[in-house]
């Protein structure tokens, strides 16, 4: 049976929230959540590899912070009941990335590339959560795509 979270577990919940509020760091997010949507993975790797640019550092920084947080819930550092029930935004990278992710672990000869953040979104308990937001993201981009036609 999992542990029961404990004080320490909300105070880095807490902790993890005051970092996503900083102001680089809300860019990077908002850059990812919002505005990013590459319809292949060859637009993926364009930011992937766009080492002089801010969406470059977005998408590093707001990946591997998922996958820092991913790790400390997959070691037991952070109850991940309590996780799960506070965070979001990591199932939802992964849902909206996760195609993307094997072919650029495969280019960069990095097999750990968000390995911790795979692991946790293929958890029991987030694969429903993961399985909705992809069907959420597969209609959001159909709707770009039909905008963009018109």
């Amino acid at each position: 049976m999992p542990k029961k979270p404990s004080t320490q577990d909300a105070q880095i919940i807490l902790q993890l929230y005051d970092l996503r509020r900083e102001p680089v760091m809300r860019a990077a997010r908002k850059f990812m959540v919002l505005e990013f949507w590459p319809p292949t993975y060859d637009e993926f790797k364009a930011v992937l590899t766009g080492y002089s640019t801010d969406q470059n550092a977005y998408l590093r920084q707001a990946l591997t912070y998922w996958d820092m947080a991913a790790a400390m819930v997959l070691s037991g550092a952070i109850n991940e009941d309590l996780f799960f029930a506070t965070n979001g935004e990591p199932y939802f990278l992964w849902a909206k990335f996760c195609d993307y992710i094997p072919q650029a672990r495969k280019d960069f000869a990095n097999p750990e590339f968000v390995l911790n953040l795979e692991k946790l979104a293929q958890r029991p308990k987030a694969r429903q959560r993961v399985k909705v937001l992809q069907a959420r993201i597969a209609a959001r981009r159909a709707q770009a795509v039909t905008a963009a036609r018109s």
